[in-house]
Parts: C-alpha cells; sequence; structure tokens
C-alpha cells in the first residue's frame, strides 16, 4: 500500500479502480492495508474481507477466498451475496452439501436471484437430483432471460435428457456470448453427437433410399405399473411430439381394456391434484380443465427418474403409477407408441364381485 495513501475514501477508490482493471494482487494488498489500518471499524473489515474473498474467487485461490469470506459473513451474516460467494467456493472444490446451504441461505434472503437460483440449480443437479435441478434453472432462466452462464448451465445438464433441447440452450448461449468458457465447447459437442442426425443447416436428414423423412423424435420410455399391484408393469415407447391422450390409448391397449371411460394425467404425482391434471376429452366442462389431448409429451417438464399418476376410469378408479425410465434421440421408422415388455397378467377391466 502506498505511504502517501493515508485518506480512507481514496484508498477504498484505488482499490476499486485496480479490482475493476484486473489488478487484483495491488487491490488485495489495499484493502488488507484497510483491515490492518481500521481494525476497529467493523464495516471496513467487513467490506474489505468481502472484496478479497470475491477476486481471490476470481483468481480461483479457493482457500484464500473461504477464509476472506467467512470472516465477511461473521460479520454481516445476512448479506445474501457473501453466502453466494462462499457457495460458489464449496461449488467449485465440490463440497456440495456446504454449497447447498450457503445457496440456500442466499436465497432465504433474495428470491428471486438469478444467479443464486443458478448455483443451487447446479448443485441440486450434481448432488443426483436432477429433476429439481433443471427446474431451479429454468426458474433462474426466466428471471435473468439471456443469461449465457445460465443457458450453458441448461445446456449441459439437458444433454443426457434431451439433446435437442440442449442444443437449443447452447445455441443460445453461444449467441449471447461466443467467447464464454463453456457456451462454445458443449454446442461442438452437441453437434458432433448429432452429426448423424441433422444437416449442418439443421435440416433432418432424409432417407437416402427414397427420400422418405426419418423420425427426429426423442423417444420417452415409459413405465406404467399398477398402483394396487405394482408386479404387473408395462414398459412403452413414445415419441415426444405425440400427446398424452396417445399414451392413455397406448396404456388402454396395453393392459387389453376394452370400455373406453373417462381417464386423467396427474403430473405433479399427487392424487385429484387439479392445478397439475390433464384430462380426457368431453371433461372440459369447466373453464379452467386441461386436456390430455392439447398437451404435447416433449412439453412436460419431465426426466428420468419423474413420476407421475394415470387415472382410468373414475368409477372403479384403475390408479397407475407411470415413470419415465429415459429419453433417447435416435431416426427409427418404427410406429410409436409401441409396447416394449410386458411383466404380469392384466387384470379384468371388471373384476368379477364376490
Amino acid at each position: 500500500m502506498k505511504e502517501n495513501q493515508s485518506d480512507p475514501a481514496g484508498l477504498w477508490d484505488e482499490a476499486r479502480h485496480l479490482a475493476e482493471t484486473g489488478k487484483y494482487d495491488g487491490a488485495i494488498e489495499i484493502y488488507t492495508g484497510i483491515i490492518e489500518r481500521y481494525g476497529d471499524d467493523d464495516t471496513a473489515v467487513e467490506f474489505a474481507n468481502a472484496y478479497i474473498g470475491d477476486m481471490y474467487l476470481t483468481l480461483k485461490q479457493f482457500d484464500l477466498s473461504e477464509t476472506h469470506i467467512m470472516k465477511a459473513i461473521a460479520l454481516n451474516p445476512a448479506r445474501a451475496d457473501y453466502h453466494y460467494i462462499l457457495g460458489f467456493v464449496y461449488s467449485k472444490t465440490h463440497r456440495w452439501e456446504k454449497a447447498e446451504k450457503e445457496f440456500e441461505a442466499a436465497i432465504r434472503q433474495e428470491p428471486e436471484n438469478g444467479e443464486f437460483l443458478r448455483g443451487l440449480g447446479w448443485v441440486r443437479f450434481e448432488r443426483g437430483d436432477k429433476a429439481q435441478g433443471i427446474e431451479l434453472l429454468r426458474k433462474a432462466n426466466a428471471v435473468m432471460p439471456g443469461n449465457p452462464n445460465i443457458l450453458a448451465d441448461l445446456a449441459v445438464a439437458y444433454m443426457a435428457q434431451d439433446i435437442y433441447r440442449a442444443r437449443v440452450f447452447a445455441e443460445e448461449a453461444f449467441a449471447a456470448d461466443p467467447d464464454h468458457p463453456v457456451a462454445g465447447k458443449v454446442l461442438s459437442k452437441i453437434r458432433y453427437i448429432m452429426r448423424d442426425m441433422v444437416t449442418p443447416d439443421g435440416v433432418i436428414r432424409r432417407d437416402e433410399t427414397d427420400g422418405a423423412p426419418m423420425s427426429g423424435d426423442a423417444i420417452y420410455r415409459f413405465k406404467v405399473s399398477l398402483k394396487d399391484n405394482p408386479d404387473i408393469w408395462r414398459l412403452i415407447d413414445i415419441k415426444g411430439t405425440q400427446r398424452l391422450s396417445t399414451l392413455h390409448k397406448a396404456i388402454f391397449k396395453a393392459f387389453n381394456r376394452y370400455d373406453e371411460h373417462a381417464y386423467s394425467f396427474f403430473l405433479k404425482n399427487v392424487p385429484w391434484d387439479r392445478e397439475h391434471e390433464y384430462t380426457s376429452p368431453g371433461m372440459d366442462e369447466e373453464g379452467d380443465t386441461k386436456l390430455a389431448s392439447r398437451i404435447r409429451i416433449d412439453s412436460v417438464e419431465l426426466y428420468g427418474g419423474t413420476r407421475f399418476l394415470y387415472l382410468f376410469d373414475f368409477g372403479d378408479e384403475w390408479w397407475h403409477d407411470v415413470e419415465l425410465v429415459s429419453v433417447t434421440n435416435k431416426y427409427t421408422r418404427a410406429v410409436f407408441p409401441k409396447i416394449v415388455k410386458k411383466n404380469g397378467k392384466s387384470p379384468p377391466q371388471y373384476p368379477k364381485k364376490i
């Protein structure tokens, strides 16, 4: 720190200027001097430690970043951005449980902060709760549309679930920031994976023998089990572009039913949850009723392991557990939906009553 620099305001201004121009060592030296000189001023010590912690995070010196930001938190635990920085440190060092707690603390203070939601979403995704992780990342994207960091995270998260959706997010991230350290690499990887699926200009390839278009839809595989007898189940493949009403028809056929009745899907896995219910045609007497015939499979937020309920026949109430087993992206001329496997004999639609 300069010997002749004794004005507190001047010290802060000089440190801020050095940090903004990337001269972090000089800025850290000044902030360290402020801590030493004004050690009895809690506010000065708090801010100086916070700035130092943030700069050490930028420099990827995570131990030093953690030390200083924790000192700032000790002096002012209500600052959401301090918890965010510490959560970021823990995330970068793969201490996911600690990172989750810090991001949650930040979000309690600012629940609609896109960066905080992004941090928590990525941690949840890495800890194995992929559905919740993607949901938080999508919420972050809604709060901060066009943010390349969030878009790149969504692209990475979707790669194992839906390569087409991953490509959209990667392209948006790259368009927002062509120099982004992740977006370009992810987009290149996705394009390599999809090299046999689409032409360079994004057109679906056609079979060379007759020019007929091949199906490029994501194929969703569902395991549908009887709620009262989970050992009786069916595996069903269906295209993402098909409707929930088409999935109903596949289930109807898979369980050897012959007499149609009203049905509903409850997509949050909660019985009679009207807010997330999609039902059969003819059940739309009320204006807020959502019809299964109007909703595409790929428009619903579904991820590997997602479960929801299907009810057939409101009188006899045949409840089913539906689990998304996988989503694959391959070209095929197979007709969908397709019953892939059956386990257990279908019970009669109208059991004999004793």
